[in-house]
């Protein structure tokens, strides 16, 4: 290639223009404008940089710089003319999302008439966790419909009727859930109750919740990928009804067999395992300490054996699993939290003496730091404290999630508009685990991941925060990112522009 002396090719010089010169930095072209100016002490001109101006490579030519861009906008005139910023650091993110986890696609193919309006409903509900009256508002302030090229005016009444539309079509809904590959390993854990104020709505029902209120209600049930904790589909059900056989119906339903409910300390009787094993159901269930069937006397020397493996940067120790018949009963030792037991409950014993004694924590210690689990699985023992302990991601992550549909779902008057909206939260729960999935595996520092320092609320207000600029109908720019929103987004690999 023929090159001048100072060994820029030629494609790179051709871009060069009076009051310009060109550097090459990290083995890259840019070019930058420059003046000459007088030097008073040295009684000579020299060369002072004006700023980028864009980069050149050998496909494009030369792409002028956004900063730059940005600069000569704001030295233009727009006196009289409407200068309008809408969000869309959020918008651009949630569609790429979509379109590169393959729900644009699928949306597009179950809900031909609706798919638009599903994605619009899940950025508001994601973004702004907006009841069904603020959507037209927020769509007022935002780049969305412009990035899905939606040109429809959305009012209060045509989002209540269009929501309507979508949960009447509950086939499309359960095919659009159903994985295509059946032989998905999942977990079910137990039930959610939604508060329901609506007397119009059959799932509306009076039934126990954790507040013994009785109020009206719906329950909401999950399944989970078993390894990656990603949502795959949901069922909700009248609120008086809680037996086991709901959990059953919820997995044939699916057509996902291979499930394993994984169950809290209150679930374990007799009563409630012979059911489950009647509908042939796996499980794993916790013992509470005080269950007779959990064999103390084989963790006294545990910590002398080789029986321990690593979990969440501790070690945890393990007695032989006990056979009954087609059960097994798990006990595990984690030495760190047992620690942590004594020094709580010798504290008490001096500031509740009440409540607390010497002699009570004589009998507690041999319990203090166990797990015990019950199961019919095929999984050894380090596999089913794994799968036991994913439980505590899942309620984790589903807490955010609860927390932005406890409010949205009570005064709903039509059980359609009601399954419309839960299956936008669906949607809603899927886009948020994919971030939650990358703040929780994305490294912050050597030893900490995102997920120590941002929430998911926090990444999602770092989004929110880049605008569009609207200088006029065809003309506008994407607002800088501030250094802690950039430093952000370059850790997750997000680029939005």
């Amino acid at each position: 290639m023929k090159t001048t002396k100072n060994t820029h090719p030629d494609w790179v010089l051709i871009h060069k223009k009076p009051n310009t010169e060109i550097k090459k930095i990290n083995g890259r072209f840019y070019l930058y404008g420059v003046k000459s100016v007088y030097d008073k002490t040295t009684k000579r001109s020299k060369k002072v940089s004006l700023g980028i101006l864009g980069s050149i490579t050998q496909e494009k030519g030369f792409v002028p710089s956004e900063i730059n861009e940005l600069k000569l906008k704001g030295q233009k005139s727009y006196h009289n003319k409407s200068i309008l910023a809408f969000e869309y650091g959020l918008a651009k993110w949630l569609l790429e999302t979509f379109d590169n986890e393959g729900i644009t696609c699928e949306l597009k193919k179950h809900f031909p008439n609706h798919w638009e309006f599903i994605i619009i409903m899940v950025y508001c509900r994601i973004g702004y966790q907006a009841p069904l009256k603020n959507v037209p508002f927020i769509l007022e302030q935002s780049a969305i419909g412009d990035l899905l090229g939606f040109e429809d005016k959305i009012s209060i009444q045509k989002c209540s009727d269009l929501l309507f539309e979508l949960g009447s079509n509950q086939k499309m809904i359960h095919d659009f859930m159903t994985p295509k590959n059946q032989d998905t390993r999942t977990v079910l854990i137990d039930a959610t109750d939604i508060a329901l104020q609506s007397n119009n709505i059959a799932l509306a029902q009076k039934g126990y919740n954790q507040n013994m209120d009785f109020q009206r209600q719906f329950v909401l049930l999950y399944l989970y990928d078993a390894t990656s904790f990603k949502p795959l589909y949901y069922r909700i059900f009248p609120g008086n009804l809680k037996d086991v056989s709901t959990l059953k119906n919820t997995i044939s339903i699916s057509g996902l067999e291979q499930c394993v409910y994984i169950a809290d300390k209150g679930f374990f009787s007799e009563a409630n395992i012979l059911e489950l094993e009647r509908l042939g159901m796996q499980y794993i269930i916790p013992l509470r300490r005080v269950n007779k069937q959990i064999p103390y006397d084989q963790i006294k020397d545990i910590e002398l054996t080789d029986n321990y493996f690593e979990h969440a940067e501790r070690f945890i120790f393990h007695a032989q699993g006990i056979k009954q018949e087609n059960r097994t009963i798990e006990l595990f030792l984690d030495g760190k939290l047992k620690e942590q037991e004594k020094n709580d409950y010798l504290k008490r014993i001096h500031t509740l003496p009440e409540d607390f004694s010497k002699a009570k924590f004589n009998e507690k210690i041999k319990a203090m730091g166990t797990l015990s689990l019950i199961h019919n699985t095929q999984l050894d023992s380090k596999d089913a404290y794994k799968e036991y302990k994913s439980r505590l991601q899942i309620e984790q992550f589903f807490d955010h999630y609860k927390n932005t549909i406890d409010a949205s779902c009570t005064y709903m008057q039509r059980e359609e508009s009601l399954n419309g909206w839960m299956f936008i939260n669906h949607l809603g729960m899927q886009i948020i685990y994919s971030l939650f999935y990358k703040l929780k595996n994305t490294p912050m520092t050597k030893k900490l991941m995102l997920n120590h320092k941002y929430s998911i609320n926090d990444t999602i207000e770092h989004l929110k925060s880049i605008k569009k600029i609207q200088f006029s109908k065809n003309e506008f720019v994407i607002s800088e990112q501030n250094k802690l929103t950039k430093t952000l987004l370059e850790k997750l690999n997000l680029s939005i522009t």
